[in-house]
Formats: structure tokens, C-alpha cells, sequence
């Protein structure tokens, strides 16, 4: 069968088994289990052609070669994703993990609080380090002071989340 060299400045090569009908996100996935990198923060090129994750290799008009060598770029290495804990003041304190990214938005981050909690974003206040988060603005490190590990402190609409 075939097999995917992919190339990238930090690492060595890595060497994937692939098959052409094989979408490129299946490539991204394994990058993904060896490198940890996400799978939204890789660009994987053939010559100066940016893959896309949903098309087969053969899209590309890779042909039966055994190896096909792409390049991996990766995308804003500051925008990891931040473990921030959601404690829910309801629910005997339950504890939920949230992986956020220094770009996500108030409202991504609010829909990823529906989604461990059940509390709609309509009906969530969120102030962070003292200062509320407001829906449509980015959420990033330099406006609310995001750090790893920080705590959410979540109530309904008449309380407060509270990142301190």
C-alpha cells in the first residue's frame, strides 16, 4: 500500500500509511496522535497546494507513487488550547474541564459551557478577572488575562461566571 511522508521544520520525518481514496483528514489525525498538534492548526501542502481536509488524496491528482511528500505548516503556536475549569455553583461545585483557545470567541466559549453544563448562553453571565466578557468580542489572553488552570465559576443568569 501506499504511504504519506509528511515534512515539517521541528520534527522528523514522519511516515503514515495511506491509501488514495483516504481523506487528507485522516493524515491530519495521525500528524495529530504523533505530534499533539490539532488538527485546525496544521496546513498540510503538496508543492505550494494547501490540501483540504475533506478531499481525497486523489483529488490531487496523486497518483500511485508509494510516497507522497507533504509539507505540514502549523498554524499560530500561541493559540493553544487552555484547560479553564467550569465549577458549576449548583451542582455541589461539579468540576468540568474546558479546552479553550486564545481566539475563540465569547459566544464559542459560552457554547461550550451549554455543552457541559446544559446552561444556555442566553442565560449566562461570564465576567473574567473582573471584567465581563462580552458576547462578539475575542476572547484572548490580552483582553481578559486567560490563564492555564484559571477557574469559571458558574451560575444562572442572576449569578456569575467569574474566571479568577
Amino acid at each position: 500500500s501506499n504511504s504519506v511522508n509528511v515534512h515539517s521544520e521541528e520534527r522528523p520525518l514522519m511516515t503514515f500509511p495511506a491509501s488514495l481514496k483516504d481523506r487528507v483528514k485522516k493524515i491530519n489525525e495521525h500528524i495529530r496522535s504523533k505530534t499533539k498538534i490539532p488538527v485546525q492548526d496544521q496546513v498540510l501542502l503538496l508543492g505550494s497546494q494547501t490540501l483540504e481536509p475533506q478531499k481525497p488524496l486523489s483529488f490531487y491528482g496523486i497518483d500511485k507513487e508509494n510516497t507522497i511528500h507533504l509539507t505540514l505548516k502549523v498554524v499560530k503556536p500561541s493559540d493553544k488550547e487552555l484547560p479553564l475549569f467550569v465549577v458549576e455553583a449548583r451542582d455541589e461545585g461539579q468540576r468540568h474541564l474546558l479546552q479553550v483557545r486564545r481566539s475563540s470567541s465569547v459566544a464559542q466559549v459560552k457554547k461550550m459551557i451549554e455543552t457541559v453544563s446544559g446552561v444556555t448562553p442566553e442565560t449566562q453571565v461570564v465576567t473574567c478577572n473582573g471584567k465581563k466578557l462580552e458576547d462578539g468580542k475575542i476572547m484572548i489572553m490580552a483582553d481578559y488575562s486567560i490563564r492555564e488552570g484559571n477557574l469559571l465559576f458558574l451560575t444562572c443568569y442572576w449569578g456569575v461566571i467569574i474566571c479568577s
